[in-house]
């Protein structure tokens, strides 16, 4: 069994509540993650949350958002919600995070009636079961305590389908697997899931893009920070059950990586897909 000192979950979920301070107006908190900037995946979550509770009857079905400067975990986020539009199926709403009156984030997010269609996606690939592996936490606590640098608890668990873990295994492949659960059952309502998963999108994804090179965390040489993330929501899900982050790096070039996930349930349903940008730099030593 998991030791629960590995896990932040109920922190985390209080953390993506926002507190109203007046009409589609939010104000969120920070939590230290390890580094002094705001944890991108936090905003997201944050701002998708916002977006949410100003549409009645609709469910996302889409996001689009840039990190435009980053933030200060010490400073509370203000968000400001815009109303772009309500139609008869679709909601549009855009959201911009601010701290010490400049933006550092902005989204656009899209809401849609729930509806039957036409249905067809992209078959789930080969993968271990999650229940067999092993969880990738107690590995980052060891590697903290023998850094002398704290281990930041997380809210999911985290088991990679490859030798190493999210952040540094499956070196010179383009594609990794990673299999994720919140450790506790956790309320019905569809925006915890949604926040949630918007949070833990942000985790390893664009690590994938260092893989072919053999960069890993902790390289000196490293600049990375995520410029743009959209997540597309397809079926219903839940982050209290088994979620499967198939992701692949198809392109790199000039300073920047592109990275995409498809997450399936284990039914090996498509729920979501995630694509993000970022910068990856690699300094020049100094002689």
């Amino acid at each position: 069994m998991l030791d629960t000192t590995l896990f932040n979950t109920e922190e985390i979920l209080r953390l993506l509540t926002l507190e109203q301070t007046g009409e589609d107006r939010f104000r969120g908190q920070s939590h230290f993650m390890g580094s002094p900037n705001v944890f991108g995946g936090q905003v997201l979550g944050q701002s998708l949350y916002a977006a949410s509770v100003t549409v009645e009857g609709r469910r996302p079905h889409s996001l689009h958002s840039l990190f435009i400067l980053p933030g200060n975990h010490r400073l509370p986020i203000e968000y400001e919600v815009e109303r772009v539009r309500d139609g008869g199926t679709f909601s549009t709403r855009r959201v911009v995070a601010i701290q010490e009156g400049r933006r550092i984030f902005v989204m656009s997010a899209s809401f849609q009636t729930e509806e039957e269609g036409l249905s067809h996606q992209k078959t789930a690939p080969g993968h271990a079961d999650p229940e067999q592996l092993k969880s990738n936490l107690q590995t980052w606590k060891e590697r903290a305590a023998n850094t002398a640098r704290p281990y930041q608890p997380v809210p999911v668990d985290f088991r990679a389908d490859h030798a190493g873990d999210i952040f540094g295994g499956n070196q010179g492949a383009t594609t990794k697997q990673v299999w994720t659960k919140a450790p506790i059952a956790l309320p019905d309502q569809p925006l915890t899931h949604e926040a949630l998963f918007a949070y833990v999108s942000d985790y390893g994804l664009l690590w994938t893009s260092l893989q072919p090179h053999g960069v890993v965390m902790g390289d000196k040489r490293l600049q990375i920070a995520s410029l743009d993330h959209t997540i597309w929501f397809h079926r219903p899900f839940r982050m209290d059950e088994w979620l499967l982050f198939a992701m692949e790096s198809p392109n790199a070039s000039g300073g920047r990586g592109l990275c995409m996930a498809y997450v399936y349930n284990r039914a090996g349903d498509l729920v979501a897909t995630v694509a993000q940008e970022g910068l990856i730099r690699l300094r020049q030593k100094k002689d």
